[in-house]
């Protein structure tokens, strides 16, 4: 006897056409008209894309909103590591977020062959990205420091400086090569030797 399909449910389907958009992105470039090749790929209606998804400007923002999060579930353990030493720990996070977006090849696509789309997310368009960013990690910071190390700052504030760092390291080239661990791992601790960071000797227990 056979089943019937089971019909996808709104979840599922937004998440078929955000998997399509993504290929057609690295494949063809942002400039494509979305719909029409999704549609096509996907075997979806163009209404039913405008239904879950919208515009091409909304899918390319809920893109971006789900490769963050993305992000924020593989830097968790780097958080939770068995490092004791905070600083070290805070070095661990920056230089594996940099080198996750190095790595990134829907991110690249975009810096490389159309930054005008993808630039603006780090930096006129990046509030939504700063809060969520500011959400998913005060639980961390708020476990890692200690009231004292936290009084006068934030953890919005330190979740708000590491973005700005790892997003500029990623949309700039600089003194430092990226692509070298070794390098980017000691520009870093750099600057945490100016910033609010505790000292190398702060161990959490």
């Amino acid at each position: 006897m056979r089943t019937r399909p089971t019909t996808p449910t709104p979840s599922e389907l937004r998440e078929k056409i955000l998997d399509a958009a993504e290929q057609c992105l690295i494949e063809l470039g942002y400039s494509t008209r979305l719909h029409a090749v999704i549609a096509e790929r996907a075997g979806l209606s163009r209404p039913t894309l405008y239904k879950h998804v919208g515009d091409q400007s909304a899918i390319l923002e809920a893109l971006f909103q789900r490769e963050i999060s993305r992000f924020f579930v593989v830097l968790d353990p780097i958080l939770r590591g068995r490092q004791s030493q905070l600083q070290v720990r805070f070095v661990d996070a920056v230089v594996f977020a940099v080198q996750y977006a190095r790595g990134h090849r829907l991110l690249q696509k975009g810096l490389r062959d159309d930054p005008e789309v993808v630039l603006p997310w780090f930096t006129v368009k990046a509030k939504p990205m700063i809060e969520l960013g500011a959400q998913l990690l005060t639980p961390h910071f708020e476990r890692l420091f200690t009231p004292e190390q936290l009084f006068g700052v934030s953890p919005a504030a330190i979740s708000e400086w590491a973005f700005r760092i790892i997003g500029s390291l990623v949309i700039t080239e600089g003194i430092v090569d990226t692509s070298d661990e070794q390098a980017l791992r000691g520009f870093v601790r750099s600057l945490l030797s100016i910033a609010f960071i505790p000292q190398p000797d702060v161990h959490i227990p």
